[in-house]
């Protein structure tokens, strides 16, 4: 009789939990291409100054994703929030797009989601003492995709937002 390996177990759980997917008609790497994101670049006047980063979302036609705001026994909310880093930090609540609020199928009640593409807005405090010229702000993006009918598990991206901080005149 062959020991369990735990490293066997992982490999045959990723496996049936693809097989499962593929079953249920939904490709493996089918949350990678449900939404597209990007984000604006921002040009701040100094360091220590206040940027708002802004995130794009694009869905792919027939999905959408959850707004910022759901109940307890909802679906996974959007959260994007800055990753600690030696550029900025958040300085204040994320908003966004108004959202499209109707019954969802798949949960079967009222909740807010956004199709097609919406923006959500980061406001953030840079830190003092940085050198101008460019730098990068880590991001993250925590999200789940629903097409009325499945909803693929909760997916968070890690991006990065380019921050130009202008020279002393």
């Amino acid at each position: 009789m062959r020991a369990w390996s735990p490293r066997v177990g992982l490999v045959s759980l990723a496996l049936s939990a693809a097989a499962i997917a593929q079953a249920e008609g939904v490709p493996p790497n089918a949350a990678s291409e449900t939404v597209s994101w990007s984000l604006d670049p921002v040009v701040a006047p100094s360091a220590a100054s206040r940027a708002i980063l802004t995130v794009r979302g694009s869905i792919r036609e027939g999905w959408h994703v959850y707004g910022l705001k759901q109940s307890a026994t909802g679906p996974t909310p959007l959260v994007v929030s800055v990753e600690q880093n030696a550029v900025a930090t958040a300085a204040g609540p994320v908003g966004g797009s108004a959202p499209i609020v109707a019954l969802d199928p798949a949960f079967g009640f009222v909740t807010p989601y956004y199709a097609r593409s919406f923006s959500v807005t980061v406001p953030v405090r840079l830190r003092s003492r940085l050198t101008p010229g460019r730098q990068v702000v880590p991001v993250s993006i925590r999200y789940q995709s629903c097409d009325g009918r499945i909803c693929l598990p909760p997916k968070t991206v890690h991006v990065t937002v380019p921050i130009t901080i202008a020279a002393k005149s």
